[in-house]
């Protein structure tokens, strides 16, 4: 979606709401955006950062998207 901050495309479309940087505004614990069943993580989320942080926080929304899911 974007190195800097997410192109704003897909966060209008989904009218997610935004940091200061402009990035998906979601939660450290569980990749949760404000909308409901939208999930934010890696430079979408943080901002410009390492692939290990991004492999890190795909792998965290992934396990919350599945337990999101499982109660649903």
């Amino acid at each position: 979606m974007g190195f800097r901050h997410p192109e704003a495309t897909v966060p209008e479309a989904l009218r997610v709401a935004l940091d200061g940087r402009n990035n998906c505004q979601a939660s450290t614990k569980d990749y949760k955006t404000s909308v409901e069943g939208v999930f934010a993580a890696g430079d979408c989320r943080r901002g410009q950062s390492l692939v290990v942080w991004a492999i890190n926080e795909g792998r965290g929304a992934a396990s919350a998207v599945d337990q999101y899911l499982r109660e649903a």
